[in-house]
């Protein structure tokens, strides 16, 4: 009994061992294919828009997106009082037959991430995907429109935004919406304080995509911010002449997350290799147990062949 106790608790301890160390890992494969389940339902929205029987419904959204847009900027954003908090939906998805409040999603092909896009940052929205806070507008692009998109910098081993900082002065960023696809091509980054809603606002005569998220990495009291104008071709070849209004921000100090982040993949890694050890570890010991019983019983083999033979 003692024993059977023992190898029982052994074999627990294992299993609750391997599951903390891997849980990040599989926390992450598990959030890979719920995106893309959820973006492939999307999709199939996307597809349905195209006939008659969605067309009404998700015109008069688009329309009621714009006209939004157009409110916001001629308001100048008056409500607009935090940088991160906003967490309300102005919009009455489920008419337009969207219950889940997806409205798009997001691409980035130098982070590596595809996220569902929904409406307000509130906490479910957050932890199924990236956000489009409220009072900015929304994605359906245009002359003076800024898109702020929120993301966690990293959410129960989902990496989400966490790598914001590799992305450089011309790397792509797409916004798929029921409609279109927009293309945005980064421009600059900075760092601001989490009550600097100045510098998520929109700007006169811009078509602009803002991706923020928490900093530095862990820490999370200040806020990355990275700034994407529409692509040249999108724009259809418009350009606004003399300064340009976003190279001139400057935002504050800046500290580097790259070595916080660093060492959690080392440690990631390391866990994943312990994980793995352990989990062949079992098999091994059989292994070798059963080629010491094949061994044994091979050398006793011919001593009772000839012990027979004598008898």
């Amino acid at each position: 009994m003692k024993r059977g106790a023992l190898i029982i608790l052994a074999g627990t301890l294992f299993l609750t061992g391997v599951g903390i160390l891997s849980y990040p890992d599989v926390r992450k494969l598990i959030s890979d294919h719920e995106n893309k389940d959820t973006i492939a339902r999307f999709q199939e929205e996307r597809q349905q828009a195209e006939k008659a029987s969605a067309a009404e419904s998700y015109t008069e959204l688009f329309r009621c997106m714009q006209d939004y847009n157009a409110r916001i900027y001629a308001d100048e954003q008056k409500e607009l009082k935090d940088a991160w908090s906003y967490e309300q939906n102005p919009f009455d998805l489920d008419t337009a037959g969207l219950p889940e409040h997806m409205v798009g999603y997001l691409t980035i092909e130098a982070m590596d991430q595809k996220l569902p896009l929904y409406i307000g940052a509130s906490d479910e929205n957050m932890s199924r995907g990236a956000a489009v806070l409220s009072q900015t507008s929304m994605p359906v692009g245009g002359e003076n429109t800024n898109c702020v998109i929120a993301a966690h910098r990293g959410y129960s081993g989902i990496p989400m935004f966490r790598d914001i900082e590799e992305l450089e002065p011309g790397d792509r960023v797409e916004v798929a919406n029921l409609w279109d696809t927009l293309e945005y091509e980064v421009v600059k980054s900075i760092v601001i304080s989490p009550d600097d809603i100045d510098a998520v606002k929109i700007v006169p005569g811009e078509d602009l995509l803002t991706l923020i998220t928490c900093h530095p990495y862990t820490q999370n009291y200040q806020r990355y911010v990275v700034y994407c104008r529409r692509t040249p071709d999108e724009r259809q070849g418009e350009e606004s002449g003399g300064e340009d209004p976003l190279l001139g921000r400057t935002g504050i100090a800046y500290v580097s997350s790259g070595g916080e982040i660093r060492k959690e993949r080392l440690l990631d890694g390391a866990a994943l290799s312990v994980c793995l050890a352990l989990c062949a570890a079992p098999a091994a010991v059989w292994l070798v147990q059963r080629r010491k019983g094949r061994r044994k019983n091979g050398s006793q083999g011919p001593q009772r062949e000839s012990k027979t033979r004598s008898q």
